[in-house]
C-alpha cells in the first residue's frame, strides 16, 4: 500500500505574527486561495486519493475544520498530530507503517504549478525533487543535493553556508516501505530535529537515492513575498 503524507505541522514563525492567531497552511494567497488548497489539489491532480494530514500547533483544529474529509478536493482525508515541530522525517513517525510499502511525503507549504511523474516508482529507492531557483544566495535557506564530477550525487546539504550552485531539494519525496525502521535509528540534529536531509543521506550512503528534475514551477509559500504573488 502506498501511503500518501501531507506535512501540515510547524510554527509558522516566518509567517508571524498572523501565525500567533491563524495556521500557517491557511494563510490567504495572492488570488485568496489557502496556502493549503494548493497542496491538496496537486495531489488529487497527480491522481491520488487517500491523504494522511499531519498538523500540530496551537491551530491544528483550524486545519481539520476547513479541510473536513477532503470531499471537495476529491480526496478521502484522515489526520495525524505532531505535538510539537521535531522535524520533517519525525511526520513519518506519526503514521501507521502496517502494510505501507511505500510513502509519498508533501509539505504544505510547497507550490508546484503541475503534477510531477510519480510512475513505476521503485520500492526500495528513495527518490527527492530539486528544483532550480536561479540563485545560489537564496539556496542557502533549503537543503542541496551535492554532485561529483560525474553528476552524481556525492552528499546532501542542509542550508548550506556557501552553496555552490542554485539547484534546491524541494519538499516533495518518496520513500520505500523501510523508512519508518531509518527512521528509528535517526538521531535529532543540532536543532533538536530529524533532519529530511538526514534521511536521505542513509540512502545515499546505500545508493538508493535517486533526485529528480521538478517539471514546471515550484515555489515555497513559508515566506510574505511567494504568498502574496502564488495564484493558478
Amino acid at each position: 500500500m502506498l501511503k500518501v503524507v501531507l506535512a501540515a505541522g510547524g510554527s509558522g514563525s516566518r509567517l508571524y505574527p498572523m501565525t500567533k492567531w491563524v495556521n500557517k497552511h491557511l494563510a490567504p494567497c495572492g488570488d485568496g486561495t489557502l496556502m493549503i488548497d494548493y497542496p491538496l489539489a496537486f495531489l488529487s491532480k497527480s491522481g491520488f486519493g487517500d491523504v494522511t494530514i499531519v498538523t500540530g500547533s496551537n491551530h491544528a483544529t483550524q486545519i481539520v475544520e476547513y479541510v473536513g474529509d477532503g470531499s471537495s478536493y476529491g480526496l478521502k482525508v484522515d489526520y495525524s498530530f505532531q505535538p510539537k515541530p521535531a522535524g520533517i522525517a519525525d511526520v513519518l513517525n506519526r503514521i501507521s507503517s502496517r502494510h505501507v510499502t511505500g510513502v509519498i511525503l508533501l509539505l504544505a507549504d510547497n507550490f508546484f504549478s503541475k503534477p510531477q511523474c510519480f510512475k513505476n516508482l521503485a520500492y526500495y529507492q528513495a527518490k527527492g525533487w530539486e528544483y532550480d531557483i536561479g540563485s545560489s544566495e537564496k539556496a542557502s535557506a533549503f537543503g542541496q543535493a551535492m554532485r561529483g564530477e560525474d553528476g552524481s550525487v556525492c552528499s546532501i546539504v542542509e542550508k548550506p553556508k556557501n552553496p555552490v550552485h542554485s539547484k534546491i531539494l524541494t519538499g516533495l519525496y518518496y520513500f520505500p516501505g523501510d523508512v519508518f525502521d531509518r527512521v528509528e535509528r535517526m538521531t535529532p540534529s543540532a536543532r533538536n530535529e530529524l533532519e529530511i536531509t538526514g534521511l536521505m543521506e542513509m540512502y545515499l550512503k546505500d545508493k538508493a537515492l535517486e533526485i529528480n528534475q521538478v517539471e514546471g514551477m515550484w515555489k515555497d509559500l513559508g515566506e510574505w513575498n511567494p504568498l502574496a504573488r502564488v495564484c493558478w
